[in-house]
């Protein structure tokens, strides 16, 4: 159930104004500012707004493949849906003991007349590690974000490649620019001013970063946040509200509980982040906009274990939730989600189990709303 937790961080809010926030290699970023004075409802308790639904329920859950070869572990995966409904999924898999090693990035195509995958493809697998690929489309263009570590994480850049037909082609490989260790995990949000806002990270200093793009192809750090060690603020995933608000998750290293803010100005300024009143094991977690504008949060409902994968709904853009339902659960890890929604209103989801495979579930609002 959902756990409460009003109060929990605020030592580590009041304590945010303080750190430094440079970005090694590179000039400090254009803002590391705290919008102090934003306030905003999230996740208050009591009786969720309702959500009706005429509709029946949806579930399905298969894998995207069972194993591919040469490699050990499979994990981060991300998706996106083209407008008759075609999905393209990818994720990096790797071939020893570290995560890192051997690691290539995979994709695979699920076509909308068919209701299995088909098999993985090699994307790209260079002697620097490749991982964490983040798929991102509108229309028939496709942007492919994914991190370069050359010697660890924490020596990362992010690298972006695009599509104008599906990715059946792609560019050459072009880097952002960004601070020594940026990262990706979750897409770029298409703002109402026309803006692109890619969420990301550092993970040499463990903070969040936000770039932004005019055209889909140069690109710029619009502002970074972070919180005090050891519950520091990584993976943002981020949706754009009704009256243009953004609203952002984001991974707590620290364990306990996730984070949340917003930001009123496209994301050069954030709310000092806050407990979010989800609990979080120190894993990613995705937040989704559904066309009809109600929210979607997948996430580890535990403060310790990578299990459960659920799921939960907001009708009221994050005061109000839903109880959480179960997606996966059972011993091991079931983690890294992805979301999308495909046209006709199905909601796809892709997760990494145990890292072993990368599991694929379908399911509706009604689904979530009808509960256990």
């Amino acid at each position: 159930m959902l756990q409460r937790r009003l109060g929990h961080a605020a030592w580590v809010t009041e304590t945010l104004a303080l750190l430094p926030l440079v970005a090694l290699g590179g000039c400090p970023p254009p803002s590391s500012r705290f919008a102090h004075d934003l306030a905003f409802d999230f996740n208050v308790g009591g009786r969720p707004t309702a959500i009706i639904v005429d509709a029946t329920p949806v579930f399905t859950n298969q894998p995207i493949f069972e194993s591919v070869p040469g490699k050990v572990a499979s994990h981060a995966p991300t998706v996106t849906a083209f407008p008759d409904g075609e999905l393209l999924a990818a994720w990096y898999s790797y071939g020893a003991q570290g995560e890192l090693d051997g690691s290539a990035i995979y994709t695979a195509r699920r076509l909308p007349t068919e209701d299995k995958w088909e098999p993985a493809t090699l994307h790209i697998d260079r002697p620097e590690a490749d991982g964490n690929p983040v798929l991102y489309s509108e229309a028939d263009a496709v942007w492919f974000f994914q991190a370069v570590a050359p010697d660890g994480w924490s020596t990362a850049h992010i690298e972006m490649q695009r599509s104008p037909d599906r990715g059946h082609t792609w560019t050459a490989p072009r880097a952002l620019g960004g601070p020594l260790g940026s990262n990706a995990r979750f897409p770029p949000v298409r703002l109402a001013d026309g803006t692109l806002l890619l969420p990301a990270y550092d993970d040499l200093l463990q903070r969040a970063l936000f770039f932004a793009s005019a055209d889909g192809n140069d690109w710029t750090l619009r502002s970074a946040l972070a919180t005090a060690p050891p519950f520091r603020c990584i993976q943002p995933s981020v949706v754009e509200l009704g009256g243009g608000r953004l609203l952002a998750i984001m991974r707590n290293t620290g364990r306990g509980w996730l984070w949340v803010t917003a930001s009123d100005d496209g994301g050069l300024t954030w709310a000092s982040p806050r407990d979010s009143g989800f609990p979080n094991p120190a894993s990613a977690t995705a937040l989704l906009r559904l066309a009809g504008g109600h929210l979607i949060l997948i996430y580890n409902d535990s403060n310790t274990d990578r299990h459960p994968l659920s799921i939960t709904i907001s009708g009221d853009e994050g005061v109000t939730w839903y109880p959480p339902r179960a997606l996966v659960d059972g011993d091991g890890a079931y983690a890294y989600p992805a979301a999308v929604q495909t046209p006709d209103g199905l909601i796809q989801i892709v997760y990494s189990h145990n890292r072993e495979r990368i599991g694929h579930i379908t399911l509706n609002e009604a689904w979530i709303v009808a509960g256990e």
